[in-house]
């Protein structure tokens, strides 16, 4: 039997955190909700505006009624991570001062949008 290498065994513990391939349906329909986010983010920033409270409204201004939308810092600077949970898959990412990113995709392999705070 061969031992796997430290690559293999590196992969095999973040297994958790890969995402599943979102179907094209549900990937069409994310899509308007991510581009609506963008914008709302590009207003935040327009107006120096970042931290929790702002960055909550604006996820919250365009996830469609009913969906589950988690909030929560990020660690480094004013970073705030985010996901809305959509039919089939889910809008994730983060903002800060400097930056932010939007994405669209499948669950992780643990369920869910994000992984488990900590991790």
């Amino acid at each position: 039997m061969t031992t796997p290498s430290w690559e293999q065994k590196h992969a095999d513990n973040e297994a958790y955190r890969r995402r599943a391939t979102l179907p094209p349906e549900a990937a069409a329909e994310a899509k308007p909700v991510a581009e609506a986010l963008r914008d709302e983010f590009a207003d935040l920033r327009e107006r120096k505006l970042h931290g929790e409270a702002p960055v909550a409204e604006a996820v919250r201004a365009v996830a469609p009624p009913g969906t589950n939308v988690v909030i929560r810092a990020g660690g480094a600077r004013s970073a705030v991570v985010f996901a809305i949970e959509l039919p089939g898959g889910c809008l994730t990412g983060f903002y800060d001062e400097r930056e932010s990113k939007v994405e669209v995709g499948g669950y992780i392999n643990d369920g869910g949008c994000l992984t488990a705070p900590g991790h």
